[in-house]
């Protein structure tokens, strides 16, 4: 019988001694069979783990279609376009964008191919399936992860929706006048908790975000991120990156009220209390520190043109829609209502929008003047 994940991580921190959180949810999350994403099950919509902003209806790729069409008039309708979309999961939202390009903006389908960046095979192939009518009108193409993708000098539309609160997380708390890493350790037969002193790489993290020395206090930061952008903008010669998630400023994110940190896992709709259990069974996430991706972005020649809600941002996407003569369907209408209402994801989730060598004093519509 095939050892569970829990038994390969036990084995692991047995022969290796405790292992570093964000260590534990590469795994939990990335491991190539078990991984809570890449083993291919079913973890967003009312039949999964959660909701997501796409898995509620095909009118977020539609908006995002709406941004597209302006970036390309901006460009003066450049011969060729990139879209490149990482985390697409089953390739929901890629679908409901090429759906959209092809039924309202046929300017676009004869210029545009999409780039999906996926390591893992099991997602790829349900990607490959969903989309497979599109891609009779639309070139497709896949690539491993950002080290595969040469754009050149083709402008670029790049977007994500909830990729990065996936990135794994170290999980810092001060205890006794001092930082503390927390590790996965084992114990009796469970996975539990089990503090060290901090590095220096972690405490120059603590300094740099000015998180709060209050004894108990808990918080994450994300290793991974920074490379992230950095690598984003290196491959970019012109674009834009649309980054959708929830999150908020390092200000927001770390304020002294924020005592617990942002780790959540998740399964079946039902927050989970204890983020070790059932590794490979749960989704595990932090809200994103948007100062971080501007920041590093801009470092790295990014230019950053607005960090706005959906509520805020979606609105104004779907101003020339909701003007139209001709009303939206109710099924729209509904849709949009939940990207938008505070109690779904139109204050909870929000978007950064950041460009590259695009015209001097351009704003998207999607940034308010």
């Amino acid at each position: 019988m095939a050892a569970s994940l829990f038994e390969i991580l036990q084995k692991e921190i047995q022969e290796h001694g405790p292992m570093r959180f964000d260590h534990f949810m590469e795994k939990a999350l990335y491991h190539p069979a078990l991984g809570f994403y890449s083993s291919g099950q079913i973890r967003t919509g009312c039949k999964g783990d959660f909701l997501t902003p796409v898995s509620t209806g095909p009118v977020l790729g539609q908006l995002l279609a709406l941004q597209l069409q302006e970036f390309y008039a901006t460009l003066e309708g450049p011969p060729s376009l990139f879209l490149c979309e990482q985390g697409a999961d089953r390739g929901f939202l890629a679908h409901d964008l090429l759906d959209s390009i092809c039924k309202f903006h046929p300017d676009l389908s004869s210029v545009v191919q999409l780039h999906i960046l996926e390591p893992c095979p099991t997602l790829v192939q349900q990607q490959k399936s969903h989309l497979a009518k599109l891609q009779n009108n639309i070139p497709i193409y896949w690539h491993p992860d950002l080290s595969f993708f040469k754009p050149n000098s083709t402008p670029v539309f790049f977007y994500s929706s909830e990729l990065i609160d996936s990135f794994p997380v170290r999980v810092a708390r001060f205890f006794s006048g001092q930082w503390m890493e927390r590790f996965v350790t084992e114990k009796e037969g469970r996975l539990d908790w089990v503090d060290r002193p901090a590095d220096k790489d972690l405490l120059a993290q603590m300094d740099i975000w000015k998180i709060p020395r209050t004894e108990g206090f808990t918080a994450e930061v994300r290793p991974s991120a920074a490379k992230w952008i950095q690598t984003l903008s290196q491959k970019i010669q012109q674009g834009m990156i649309l980054t959708l998630d929830y999150g908020m400023s390092a200000q927001e994110l770390y304020h002294p009220s924020r005592f617990s940190g942002t780790l959540m896992s998740i399964s079946r709709h039902t927050p989970s209390p204890d983020p070790l259990i059932n590794p490979g069974h749960q989704d595990l996430t932090a809200h994103v520190n948007f100062t971080e991706l501007i920041e590093e972005g801009e470092k790295s020649g990014l230019t950053t043109l607005g960090l706005l809600d959906f509520s805020a941002a979606l609105i104004r996407l779907a101003t020339p829609l909701l003007h139209d003569h001709q009303p939206m369907p109710e099924k729209w209408i509904r849709n949009f209502k939940h990207l938008t209402h505070p109690a779904f994801f139109g204050k909870s989730h929000r978007i950064l929008i950041q460009g590259k060598n695009l015209p001097v004093g351009w704003r998207p519509s999607i940034e308010p003047l």
